[in-house]
């Protein structure tokens, strides 16, 4: 019916009531939090600080039990040999180094590691070595994947904190993807998705690497933390990545392609891409980048599987970035870019296109945000479904919300010959 010019639809009171619950709960629930929190309760606290990332509502959440970082060994022989590599290919690297066109985040970044760069730079293996064999509790490779040198101790805490919540929706998130577990829906059942965490982990995992075909099992490398779950020892970075890889597999990557990446964090996609059964791949990246890339992937895969920058031989590369533009033309299956293009200066993000489409045969694969933050000194972050755009020359193969992390998007672009 209709009042005037508006319609006007009735429904029973029973369900505005029940349509409204969600809203008014949450409401009550966020009020309560912040209440709590400013009283000085810690938990409410975590809650608050930790859950508002979530793609899941965070109520009757399981967790799996934490699995600390190790020990490392100083007169490990096989860390020795993986630091001496990776300190000759970054001053290989820095010989024949060729300076981006604009300022970018990493910059920034960069200029916060001056220990370590200082070690690579004077050739101190030991202290190279010391560094990367505890890499995931230093802040060495922070920005290079879910990893911060504070969440050990998170992890300590005897009441769940935010990684807690965190680990439990990517997996959900992870298995929701592959179809190994339902999607819950508000409209069609409250009570349940309300309750989206509220699943049993080692069983949702044992399911997720089943459908995956591959292990997404994390390697004990660099002082590494996580979850141990359905007997194994899994991550963040692990679950996340190795949905990605199986991405690059329903995409055509296969034993006999060759997939290339841009900015390739510490190496776990290139990790997962190889147990995904990719037979090639490179990554192309800041030298330093590259060192610790070096090192996990040295240590995490079989002997003989990894080349550095001047090494011959190895089905993994990982090298400096300018190498890129001497790739053969149609050099990979498809190439891959995952938070990365965003944080760079605009003219060098938009240097890659060209590049891009010169290199790939297939696909180029972009999981990243485009929200535009502003960086001091750098400007609004890019948008790489603008960057494809302006430079012309692709064709828009799928856009969609990423499965895993809020406020990303996952895009499949062709390039036209």
């Amino acid at each position: 019916m209709k009042l005037g010019p508006l319609p006007l639809h009735i429904i029973r009171d029973t369900t505005a009531r029940r349509l409204h619950g969600p809203n008014d709960f949450w409401h009550q629930l966020s009020t309560e939090l912040s209440a709590a929190s400013r009283n000085g309760n810690a938990l409410a606290q975590r809650l608050l600080e930790g859950t508002n990332g979530l793609l899941h509502s965070p109520l009757s959440a399981q967790f799996a039990p934490a699995r600390l970082p190790g020990e490392p060994r100083d007169d490990d022989p096989r860390d020795r040999a993986a630091a001496e590599r990776v300190v000759a290919a970054y001053c290989r690297a820095m010989q024949d180094r060729s300076e981006p066109p604009t300022a970018s985040l990493w910059d920034q970044i960069t200029q916060q590691r001056v220990d370590f760069l200082a070690a690579l730079e004077r050739r101190d293996v030991p202290s190279v070595q010391k560094a990367l064999a505890r890499m995931f509790t230093s802040e060495v490779v922070w920005g290079l994947g879910l990893v911060h040198s504070a969440h050990p101790d998170l992890l300590r805490s005897p009441e769940p904190t935010g990684l807690h919540f965190l680990f439990t929706d990517i997996a959900v998130s992870v298995a929701e993807a592959l179809g190994v577990a339902r999607v819950t829906s508000i409209e069609q059942d409250g009570a349940g998705n309300l309750r989206a965490l509220d699943r049993d982990l080692d069983a949702l995992v044992e399911a997720t690497a089943g459908r995956l075909g591959f292990d997404p099992w994390f390697p004990d490398v660099g002082c590494a933390y996580g979850f141990q779950v359905a007997g194994q020892f899994v991550t963040l970075d692990g679950m996340t990545h190795a949905l990605t890889a199986y991405r690059l597999r329903q995409l055509g990557a296969r034993s006999q392609s060759t997939v290339f990446e841009i900015g390739g964090g510490y190496g776990c996609l290139a990790l997962m891409a190889q147990r995904a059964g990719v037979g090639r791949y490179a990554i192309f990246d800041l030298p330093w980048v590259n060192a610790l890339q070096g090192y996990f992937l040295i240590r995490a895969l079989p002997e003989g599987t990894v080349q550095l920058y001047g090494e011959n031989t190895g089905a993994v590369r990982v090298l400096p970035y300018w190498r890129l533009a001497e790739e053969p033309d149609g050099a990979c299956l498809g190439l891959v870019n995952t938070n990365s293009l965003p944080e760079m200066g605009r003219a060098t993000a938009a240097a890659y296109l060209p590049q891009i489409r010169r290199v790939v045969q297939s696909f180029f694969l972009s999981i990243n945000q485009e929200a535009g933050a502003v960086v001091p000194g750098v400007g609004a972050q890019n948008c790489v479904n603008e960057l494809v755009a302006e430079a012309g020359g692709f064709e828009t193969v799928s856009r969609n919300r990423y499965w895993v992390r809020q406020g990303y998007v996952e895009e499949v672009f062709r390039p036209l010959r």
